[in-house]
């Protein structure tokens, strides 16, 4: 399940470029303000699975019909859209609790009055679906450099690509359900067409509280596991989901 929030800019808001950790603190301050045992929790250890931990909830980039950029600033001149989305009931009663409460949301030193909180529809899933970003996919693994180990990040002609996708909902079914779906089947693809046409300029480098995180912003295609893919819609495909990346739709 996702919220939807509209929230009004008054006579405009600019941030920093990279304004994603200013996101992820609205959702922890929300979340502390209604439980903050559970804030603790999420924030320190998550949801484990495979020996990996998960906090199994992503965000949208902030969405306006106006916005430019200046520099490592960004403009925005109308309305803003933002979207949060979690599996997790308790995440997101906690965090809508003190949404609704509060009536807005504060962004770096910015009070934003919230006009609307919706809760969108869920699609119909299906084992073949397109979806286009709402935010960068990242999807990384280490590889050797130079004799030694390091963090790669995958792009979209990775051959590995499709099978680190799913070993990666896999194991966040497992932390969601406690057991991995019947049917553990997926084929992860972007549009080739659409990166033909954008000359293959489809990434973005976004700097997160000083980690260069290289994501992908193009329309894909799954096939195979629902449950898998319905997972992926939930809580974000590929991974660093919690710092506002992999939230897609259909």
């Amino acid at each position: 399940m996702r919220i939807k929030i509209v929230a009004d800019i008054g006579n405009g808001l600019t941030l920093p470029i990279n304004y994603n950790y200013l996101l992820a603190g609205v959702i922890y301050r929300f979340l502390a303000e209604s439980d903050p045992e559970y804030a603790s929790f999420l924030h320190n250890e998550g949801y484990a699975a495979a020996e990996k931990r998960f906090k199994l909830f992503t965000f949208s980039q902030l969405m306006a019909e106006r916005r430019r950029i200046t520099g490592d600033r960004i403009h925005f001149g109308s309305t803003l859209t933002w979207q949060v989305s979690s599996p997790i009931e308790r995440f997101l009663s906690h965090f809508a609790d003190t949404l609704l409460t509060e009536g807005r949301l504060t962004l770096g030193h910015e009070p934003l009055q919230v006009k609307d909180v919706t809760v969108p529809r869920i699609p119909r899933f299906q084992s073949e679906m397109s979806f286009r970003c709402l935010s960068p996919i990242v999807m990384t693994t280490v590889r050797e450099h130079n004799g030694k180990p390091s963090m790669h990040y995958c792009m979209p002609d990775d051959p590995e690509l499709s099978e680190l996708i799913r070993q990666n909902l896999l194991r966040k079914h497992e932390a969601i359900r406690g057991r991995a779906p019947h049917d553990d089947t997926l084929t992860f693809r972007f549009d080739t067409d659409y990166i033909r046409r954008r000359n293959g300029r489809v990434t973005r480098l976004v700097d997160y509280k000083g980690i260069k995180v290289r994501g992908v912003l193009c329309p894909f295609r799954v096939s195979g596991s629902v449950a898998l893919i319905q997972t992926g819609y939930e809580c974000g495909f590929g991974d660093k989901n919690s710092a506002g990346f992999g939230m897609a739709d259909v």
